[in-house]
């Protein structure tokens, strides 16, 4: 089993899992799609976030990944969710928008 050090079985064919970052910044793949934001099946921002993150050494506090639909669906911008233990935030940022920006927004 891949990660079996952080999973546990709970029972039959569900195992939990520890997730090795406490927090995660989804980049809607949809929204990026339509403003032509792709690099083959990555959002450039989220492949930016990530670098950025990786640079600031916050690797282990947050995570950037491509997320599919988030029904919020802004025109000519992004969809951009922070997922915490406690809250969920949603901003719709341009296609243009500044990494630096959105992790300063999301407290990074």
């Amino acid at each position: 089993m891949f990660f079996k050090r952080r999973t546990k079985n709970l029972h039959g064919t569900i195992a939990e899992a520890e997730a090795p970052w406490q927090n995660c910044i989804g980049v809607c793949s949809k929204c990026a799609r339509k403003l032509k934001a792709m690099e083959g099946d990555k959002t450039r921002l989220r492949v930016a976030l990530k670098a950025l993150v990786a640079e600031r050494g916050l690797k282990k506090k947050v995570r950037a990944v491509d997320v599919t639909c988030l029904d919020v669906c802004p025109e000519n911008s992004i969809t951009v969710a922070h997922f915490t233990r406690s809250s969920i935030r949603v901003m719709n940022v341009g296609g243009g928008a500044a990494p630096e920006a959105i992790l300063q927004e999301f407290g990074y």
